[in-house]
């Protein structure tokens, strides 16, 4: 998961799109080195796992006009699951890439997927970047424009 994760961030702040870190940890400072935290990156501290309870994430993100969120990390059928949710209940278009987005077994991954497809917006078709809604898609398909 992680090689990807940073091959997306490269790409992601060679484009200059800006790039968001939410955790559930105190400290910023448990990060692997290949996909560390640059200066300026949006940082959130939650201990919800929707990252969007509770902090000022969609403030931010409004500010600075994006609409389209691209989420991975650890735990697709946790904080990844409950962010689209948040995401996609305030109206942003959401992309889990699958490669990027894992979780401890085969299973969690599954449910995890699932419920990013049929959360309240359903996407059940994974119609790409369907609005207001999550799509699962892989990083070599992610292109920024």
């Amino acid at each position: 998961m992680a090689p990807a994760i940073a091959s997306l961030l490269a790409r992601a702040r060679k484009a200059g799109v800006t790039v968001g870190y939410g955790t559930r940890a105190p400290t910023m400072s448990k990060w692997l080195p290949e996909v560390l935290p640059a200066p300026g990156d949006i940082k959130i501290e939650s201990q919800a796992q929707d990252r969007f309870y509770k902090t000022d994430l969609d403030n931010m993100l409004k500010a600075k006009g994006i609409t389209t969120l691209i989420l991975t990390g650890w735990k697709v059928s946790g904080s990844v699951t409950y962010t689209s949710v948040g995401a996609t209940l305030r109206g942003y278009t959401v992309v889990v890439p699958i490669d990027a987005s894992m979780d401890a077994t085969d299973y969690e991954i599954a449910i995890g997927q699932y419920q990013i497809l049929h959360q309240h917006s359903a996407n059940e078709a994974n119609e790409p970047l369907k609005a207001a809604s999550s799509t699962l898609s892989r990083t070599d398909l992610i292109t920024f424009k």
